[in-house]
């Protein structure tokens, strides 16, 4: 998970770039500094990632069920 976690924070323009990171059951839940510096291609180029969805100023990012948790968990000790 570790390595797909850091292709997220790449595709996301760095962990400079990601203000908070939540998940619920099926999407990873990103605040970004600056939405543009999200390079929506190689985020859904990412293994184990279904879709992006742009809500309620979050960056959401498909995973399915189990895998957003994980992936959540594994940003924040990459991030923090």
């Amino acid at each position: 998970m570790e390595k797909i976690v850091q292709e997220v924070i790449d595709a996301v323009g760095g962990k400079e770039n990601i203000s908070s990171c939540t998940n619920c059951m099926t999407r990873l839940r990103l605040t970004l500094k600056n939405d543009s510096s999200a390079n929506h291609a190689q985020v859904k180029s990412i293994t184990g990632v279904f879709g992006i969805v742009e809500a309620d100023d979050q960056f959401q990012i498909v995973f399915g069920p189990g895998k957003a948790q994980k992936a959540s968990e594994t940003l924040n000790k990459l991030v923090v």
